[in-house]
């Protein structure tokens, strides 16, 4: 279980989040809402302990995550930004490259689940061989989705991932979100159509977090 108790996270005299208390527990289904600027991100980062927090606590299970905690807390985690990295090769290699990584070398590609995860985000199978450079904005956010859901992370921070997915795709990608029941989300969006598919609302606005009812 995930907790943000009372955070605070001041940047140039700035309060981006102010006290802020949230807990994410498995299972949950929550969509972060609110104006550009409010800390939404700020709050994904913070989560991860990217973003150093200025008062408060990150707890996992109650327990206040350290410095000293870092690599077994993020191993926890799948963070999905708003933009693909830059990559050189093909759209199969791009989905291969968390394989390559030390820390998940004990995992090994399943092409059988890359195709149904395609498939279930409206993109071909055969778009694999293509270079990676080659594909639109779309299906290079995707890809980036499909990579990150082939490790076995039970919870999902998505900062604002369907943002450049046309209303299809962007259904595509939520319902697969919506209907895995087995990882927490954590989504920052501004699409109501995270909320009609059954999201919580958790709204931030000027530093200051509560939940929709």
């Amino acid at each position: 279980m995930l907790e943000f108790h009372d955070v605070t996270v001041r940047r140039a005299g700035r309060v981006i989040l102010d006290k802020v208390s949230l807990t994410v527990a498995p299972g949950d289904h929550l969509a972060l809402t609110g104006p550009s600027g409010g800390g939404k991100s700020t709050l994904l980062k913070a989560a991860l302990l990217f973003e150093p927090v200025d008062e408060g606590a990150i707890l996992w299970d109650g327990v206040e995550v350290t410095p000293a905690d870092l690599a077994a807390h993020r191993s926890r985690f799948l963070y999905i930004g708003q933009k693909p990295l830059p990559f050189d090769g093909t759209a199969v290699e791009y989905l291969d490259l968390p394989f390559t990584f030390a820390a998940n070398r004990h995992l090994q590609a399943d092409r059988t689940d890359q195709d149904r995860l395609m498939e279930a985000v409206g993109l071909d199978p055969d778009l694999k061989k293509n270079p990676f450079t080659r594909l639109s904005g779309g299906e290079q956010q995707r890809l980036t989705i499909i990579q990150g859901l082939q490790l076995a992370r039970g919870f999902c921070l998505l900062d604002e991932i369907t943002s450049s997915l046309d209303l299809d795709s962007m259904r595509a990608v939520i319902r697969l979100f919506s209907e895995d029941t087995d990882r927490a989300v954590l989504a920052v969006t501004h699409n109501q159509e995270w909320l009609d598919a059954g999201f919580a609302e958790v709204r931030l606005e000027s530093g200051t977090l509560w939940r929709q009812e």
